[in-house]
């Protein structure tokens, strides 16, 4: 009983120690671009990251052990007369579980602390839009599962035929079968979304707008004028072209420098919605007296009276606001100061309303919202919807961030079946279906990319402006996901938790297993 004990510390040891190693490289690489904001950040963040894939490598290491790993058994052989031999079924039974904790812990991770699911597992298949699809069920955490669960069972299998090879007897692998069986299911149904007939869209004409601000510029009053110019620029010769009709034009995140309500701003705003008849998004702060700062997304028609605003609801710890600022003093000096009023966070996840060229809504995100899928699918109702994200990735100058911030967001669109345009002061400003697909794949002619690039591609530090045409499904139907949110990863969570708890009851209680 002893040795039994100590040779389970030793596995959960070291585990815990190899799933935290592999986990602070992967986010010291992965969000190596937080050292533009702050030395810190690059460090601590990752350093506390590495803790979910410890916490996981301690379970692979025990619970999710199959026990055939310690013994010179392998399957029955291919003459036995049961389908499913008990090494095949310790390899599916360790897969789920397997599956399961990283899927809970995935979850957990983009909750917690207010959350950060930044670049979780599933996020690395972006560019297989076919094995992606799936997501509108089970969301992109859920995805996850997938993953782990299949290397897993691969895993085992690699264990098990190196142990053949010595003994040179062929052997079953039925548990093999069943995570091809599992790929080709996930592979028929992304084929099956991706292959669907033309539905009825909504056709928008759009402009996206990508300003190019410096970052030391954007608050700068001495620059004001210079940003006012920029955008007049980027917007006023397309609405002064003939014919050209544009029904929305969307800028970034904080694209101007002064409040909503302030005097100069509305005087230039007026004067661009005066040009034409359009809807323009663009992200604005509003400072409301007596009530607080808000990092906002407001869609204006004909002048500025008509202001329908959103008001961001997650906020950015250390970016938009400090924690428990008045409580722990020492957490605004490792803000660097750098954030002298907190912003407040909005309330309310209503869609907004538009009206051209025929009603439709909004779904409006603000900068990292979009990497939130279950605060995305609060906005769904039962119409013709378009998902706007506002952001500026400036922050975070010539890194990978702005690549992997896209990465993130386009599940959004899969996962709810709502087309997106982002548009981003520096980043990546571009044009999603509900597919996650960059193309348009109902033009008549196939073209390019919807998305603003500079002289070469992969240049986000670009000024650009892309008119496009967006079309939004008329009568979009409510995903799985959108209904029931990551219910599938918190289940899996709750029974990988059950696994590690019932094992502690037995012992502590005297239950027999």
């Amino acid at each position: 009983m002893g040795s039994s004990n100590t040779t389970f510390k030793k596995r959960t040891l070291r585990g815990a120690s190899l799933g935290y190693i592999a986990g602070l490289i992967f986010f010291l690489i992965n969000l190596s671009w937080l050292h533009h904001i702050h030395l810190a950040a690059c460090t601590l963040l990752p350093a506390f990251l590495a803790l979910y894939f410890a916490i996981w490598g301690a379970f692979a290491a025990t619970i999710g052990r199959p026990s055939f790993v310690d013994s010179r058994e392998t399957d029955n052989s291919l003459n036995s007369k049961k389908l499913f031999s008990s090494p095949s079924i310790e390899s599916l039974r360790c897969a789920f579980l397997n599956g399961s904790a990283w899927c809970g812990l995935e979850w957990l991770r983009g909750w917690f602390l207010t959350g950060f699911p930044w670049n979780g597992l599933g996020v690395g298949l972006k560019n297989d839009l076919v094995m992606i699809q799936i997501v509108d069920l089970i969301g992109v955490t859920g995805l996850s599962f997938v993953i782990v669960f299949c290397s897993s069972i691969c895993t085992s299998l690699i264990l098990r035929i190196t142990r053949e090879i010595k003994t040179s007897k062929l052997r079953a692998h039925p548990d093999f079968a069943v995570g091809i069986i599992f790929i080709t299911s996930v592979f028929i149904y992304g084929t099956n979304r991706l292959t669907k007939e033309k539905e009825n869209h909504i056709e928008v004409s759009g402009l996206l707008v990508q300003g190019g601000i410096n970052q030391i510029e954007k608050w700068d009053a001495n620059a004001a004028q210079k940003i006012y110019k920029r955008y007049w620029d980027l917007t006023a010769p397309y609405l002064n072209l003939e014919n050209a009709n544009f029904d929305l034009v969307v800028w970034p995140e904080s694209s101007l420098p002064y409040s909503l309500h302030d005097k100069e701003t509305q005087t230039y705003l007026n004067k661009i919605l005066s040009i034409d008849d359009f809807e323009l998004v663009l992200g604005l702060n509003e400072n409301i007296p007596q009530e607080g700062i808000y990092n906002s997304i407001v869609v204006l028609r004909k002048n500025t009276s008509t202001a329908k605003t959103y008001r961001k609801i997650h906020l950015v710890p250390f970016g938009e606001y400090v924690p428990l600022r008045s409580a722990l003093p020492f957490l605004e000096k490792l803000a660097s100061n750098a954030i002298g009023v907190d912003f407040t966070p909005g309330k309310k996840t209503d869609p907004i309303k538009m009206t051209l060229p025929e009603p439709y809504s909004v779904i409006p995100l603000v900068c990292f919202e979009d990497t939130f899928g279950n605060l995305a699918r609060k906005f769904i109702k039962n119409e013709p919807q378009l998902i706007v994200n506002v952001t500026n990735d400036g922050w975070f100058g010539k890194s990978a961030a702005s690549e992997q911030h896209l990465a993130n967001a386009m599940f959004r669109c899969i996962e709810l079946r709502r087309p997106m345009i982002r548009s981003a002061n520096t980043g990546i400003s571009c044009i999603i279906d509900s597919t996650g697909n960059l193309h348009d794949r109902w033009a008549s002619t196939p073209g390019g990319k919807r998305i603003i690039y500079g002289d070469t591609e992969k240049n986000t530090f670009v000024t650009d402006s892309l008119p496009e045409l967006i079309r939004i499904p008329k009568n979009p139907k409510q995903t799985l996901y959108a209904r029931i949110g990551d219910s599938f990863s918190i289940l899996l969570g709750a029974i990988s938790l059950i696994a590690v708890i019932a094992p502690i009851c037995r012992k502590i209680f005297g239950f027999r297993t």
